[in-house]
C-alpha cells in the first residue's frame, strides 16, 4: 500500500428487522432515513477537509443493509464522497447486500455508480436457521440473489456463520455444497460469538434457544477448512477465504493497521496514530452533525508502543502474517524487539517469530487466546 493511500467505511444502519445474534449498530426507524444521510454527507465534508492529499483505494458501504435503502440516498453519499475526497485511484468499491432487499435495478445502479464489489449476507443454506435466528430470507431467495448478481459481478463475498442454533453436519455440508456449485470469488465464513448482548444470548440465557456443544463447533471448523481447501480457496485470514487476486483490498487496511476513515454512526477511524469511534446514537449522531460538530464517542492518539501492539494484533489474523522489516520500517527496532521477545517466551508454541511474525497452525486455532494473551505485553 502506497503511504499516501486511505481506505472509506460508510455505515448504513438500517434494516428490514434486526436478526437475533446482531450486535452491529443498526434500526428500523426509518423515518430518520433522510436525516441519517444528510448528517453523513455534513461528516464527509468536515472530515474530508483534513484529508486533502489523500487518495481513497478503497470504499465499503457496510451496516446494517444499505442494500435496503433506496438508490438516492446511496448516490447522494457518494456524490458527497466525489466532492470532498480524492477517488482517482479508487481500486475497489463494495456494498453490502441481503437476498431479500437487492433486485435488478438496484445492481444495475450499483455497476453504474462504479461499485465492483458485492458482499451478500448468506450465513447459511437452512431454511430452520435462517428462521429461527430471524433473516428475512430463506435458501430459495438467496441463490435467486446469488444469481442476479452473477449476471453483473465477476467479484462477490459470501458471509457464512458457523455455530447457529440447529448447526450440524448436514447444514455445514449444505453450504459447501453451495460454495461448490456457486463458486463465490470471496467466503468469510465467521464463528458465532454469543457473549455479545443479543436477543439471541437472551433466548439462550432463559433456555429458549440452544447453542451447538463447542467439541461439535470445533469438528466443524475443522472441516470447513479442509473442504475449502480442497474447493481451491485460500485461506489468507482467520475468517476470509478468497479465489486467486479476490483477496479483500479494503480489509488489509484494517489487518495491517493502515490509515482509514470511518463515516456514520458507530463508524472508527485509524489516522496517523490517532484512532477514533463515533457515536453508536443514531439521532445524537444527526444531532451532533447538524450542530457542526464531529461526532466522537472516543478519540486518542496511539503512543509508539500501542500503535505496535494494534499492528500486531491485527495483522496476526492474517495467514502470512506481517514482515519483521516492515515492522521496524514503522517502529523503533528496540520497541518491535522488546515486544517480539515477550512473545517468543509467552506464546512459543503459538506465534512464529522470523522474517514474518504469524500465527502457527496452532495459533490459527487458538486465536482468541492469542489476542488476550497480546493484552499481557508490556512496554518495557
Amino acid at each position: 500500500m502506497n503511504s499516501n493511500d486511505i481506505a472509506v467505511y460508510l455505515h448504513i444502519p438500517f434494516c428490514v428487522k434486526r436478526c437475533l445474534y446482531c450486535d452491529y449498530v443498526s434500526t428500523t426507524d426509518l423515518s430518520l432515513k433522510a436525516k441519517y444521510f444528510n448528517a453523513l454527507s455534513k461528516e464527509i465534508a468536515l472530515k474530508g477537509e483534513k484529508l486533502k492529499g489523500r487518495k481513497v483505494r478503497t470504499i465499503y458501504f457496510g451496516g446494517g443493509t444499505p442494500s435496503f435503502v433506496e438508490e438516492e440516498f446511496i448516490l447522494q453519499t457518494f456524490r458527497s464522497l466525489q466532492e470532498h475526497m480524492d477517488l482517482s485511484d479508487l481500486e475497489e468499491f463494495t456494498i453490502e447486500v441481503n437476498p431479500e432487499s437487492v433486485n435488478e435495478k438496484k445492481v444495475q445502479f450499483y455497476k453504474e455508480i462504479g461499485i465492483n464489489r458485492i458482499s451478500m449476507g448468506f450465513q447459511s443454506t437452512s431454511d430452520k436457521i435462517l428462521k429461527t435466528v430471524g433473516r428475512s430470507h430463506d435458501f430459495n431467495k438467496g441463490l435467486e440473489s446469488y444469481k442476479l448478481l452473477t449476471s453483473f459481478y465477476d467479484n462477490i463475498n459470501i458471509d457464512f456463520i458457523v455455530g447457529l442454533p440447529y448447526e450440524n453436519f448436514e447444514t455445514v455440508n449444505s453450504n459447501l455444497e453451495f460454495i461448490e456449485k456457486m463458486k463465490p470469488s470471496h467466503i468469510s465464513y465467521y464463528l458465532l460469538d454469543s457473549s455479545h448482548d443479543t436477543p439471541l444470548k437472551h433466548f439462550l440465557e432463559i433456555k429458549e434457544m440452544k447453542l451447538p456443544e463447542d467439541d461439535l463447533v470445533y469438528d466443524l471448523l475443522d472441516y470447513i477448512y479442509d473442504q475449502l481447501k480442497k474447493l481451491q480457496y485460500n485461506r489468507y485470514e482467520i475468517s476470509s477465504w478468497s479465489l486467486p487476486q479476490k483477496e479483500c483490498i479494503h480489509n488489509q487496511f484494517y489487518w495491517y493497521n493502515l490509515d482509514y476513515v470511518g463515516f456514520g454512526v458507530s463508524a472508527g477511524g485509524h489516522i496517523n496514530n490517532e484512532r477514533y469511534v463515533n457515536t453508536s446514537d443514531v439521532k445524537a449522531y444527526i444531532t451532533k452533525l447538524n450542530n457542526e460538530e464531529l461526532p466522537y464517542d472516543t478519540k486518542n492518539a496511539n503512543d509508539e508502543f500501542a500503535e505496535l501492539l494494534e499492528t500486531l494484533f491485527m495483522s496476526l489474523r492474517l495467514t502470512k502474517g506481517i514482515t519483521y522489516d516492515s515492522l521496524v520500517q514503522r517502529f523503533s527496532k528496540n520497541v518491535v524487539d522488546n515486544v517480539l521477545n515477550q512473545l517468543k517466551n509467552n506464546l512459543e508454541e503459538y506465534i512464529s517469530i522470523d522474517d514474518s511474525i504469524k500465527l502457527t497452525t496452532k495459533g490459527l486455532n487458538f486465536s482468541r487466546f492469542v489476542f488476550e494473551k497480546l493484552l499481557d505485553v508490556s512496554p518495557t
